[in-house]
């Protein structure tokens, strides 16, 4: 990779070189004598190396594994029952019962005669004097203004249209209208307003004394005898009987059955991938730099300057240009060349 980045960075200097144009000519050219024309660039074939990938089929050795049926011996831990007696202690309780004397208080209860005061409620019935709301209907006559509905009958012409049936022409039956003036009689309303006198009824609210009953309770002290229980402590004594648990040390024997282990060899079959070496083809990308023809640009030879038809009082130069010019004239002073 390094030797095709070091290919690739000179072919480009190689390009860049070639397409900057040779115009340093014009910088020192004396005053009196006339610029040289541009050169052209000319075209030549180099060969360059390019990076190409190709795949190719290469023998790589690889390391594979398979299996493979082994017997080994190995250590196996098998536990054999044995079953023996053994002496152990124990702790039996055993009951005892006991007497023992305990005080106690006891409330006896005393009946006292005691007398007491205690106030009651009695009811009576008391007379009161009220006076009460009483409605009383009154007639009395008034004048009131109505309406009376009177009229008369008129007679009135009144014209009505009819049709009456007759034939065309033709003879076919049509109906024809005619009007007729007839006499009705009609009602003519006429009302009158007169003052009549209307007897009614007035409702009059008047006070009205009474007497009522109210049930009053008043308090009366009265004196009653009860008697009354009032508890006296005294303290007895008395035998309680108990029962006492007392330990006591046994001793016994019981059956134990315990495991004792014993190593023994045991073969058995195990499965083992065992390495072997294998040859296969396997496809592998390759770069390899092929040649490659490409055109470039360089300076191409340039001929020499035509000699200037006048020379200027002051010719100098400041620099030798790139290219080659004939010598300055004699005239041109100080400056014996203008370009090498």
């Amino acid at each position: 990779m390094k030797k095709l980045l070091w290919v690739s960075l000179a072919a480009i200097g190689l390009m860049a070189l070639a397409s900057s144009p040779a115009s340093a000519d014009n910088y020192c050219r004396p005053a009196c004598q006339p610029a040289c024309p541009a050169p052209a660039p000319c075209m030549v074939e180099r060969t360059v190396l390019v990076p190409q990938m190709t795949t190719e089929t290469r023998r790589v050795c690889m390391i594979e594994c398979r299996p493979e049926m082994r017997t080994k011996k190995i250590n196996v831990c098998r536990m054999i029952e044995e079953t023996k007696e053994v002496q152990y202690e124990y702790c039996e309780w055993r009951q005892e019962v006991k007497t023992r004397q305990e005080t106690y208080q006891v409330l006896v209860p005393e009946w006292k005669d005691v007398t007491t005061e205690y106030t009651v409620m009695v009811p009576h019935i008391e007379k009161h004097q009220g006076v009460r709301k009483v409605a009383r209907c009154v007639p009395s006559v008034e004048k009131r203004t109505v309406c009376e509905h009177t009229g008369h009958w008129e007679d009135r012409s009144v014209q009505v249209q009819t049709f009456v049936r007759g034939c065309d022409a033709c003879g076919r039956p049509i109906c024809c209208p005619q009007t007729t003036t007839c006499t009705q009689k009609v009602w003519v309303p006429e009302v009158v307003q007169k003052e009549i006198e209307v007897t009614v009824h007035k409702v009059v609210c008047e006070d009205q004394p009474f007497e009522y009953e109210v049930t009053v309770c008043k308090p009366e002290n009265k004196t009653c005898t009860q008697k009354v229980c009032t508890h006296k402590c005294e303290t007895k004594t008395r035998d309680v009987c108990y029962t006492v648990c007392v330990p006591e040390k046994k001793t016994g024997t019981r059956t134990v059955t315990c495991c004792k282990p014993v190593m023994e060899e045991r073969e058995v079959q195990c499965t083992v991938m065992v390495p072997y070496k294998v040859e296969k083809d396997v496809q592998v990308c390759v770069c390899k730099m092929v040649e490659k023809k490409i055109q470039v640009a360089v300076c191409c030879p340039q001929p020499a300057c035509a000699p200037a038809p006048s020379c200027c009082p002051t010719s100098t130069c400041c620099r030798p240009v790139a290219s080659c010019c004939s010598p300055a004239p004699t005239c041109c002073g100080a400056a014996p060349s203008c370009c090498r």
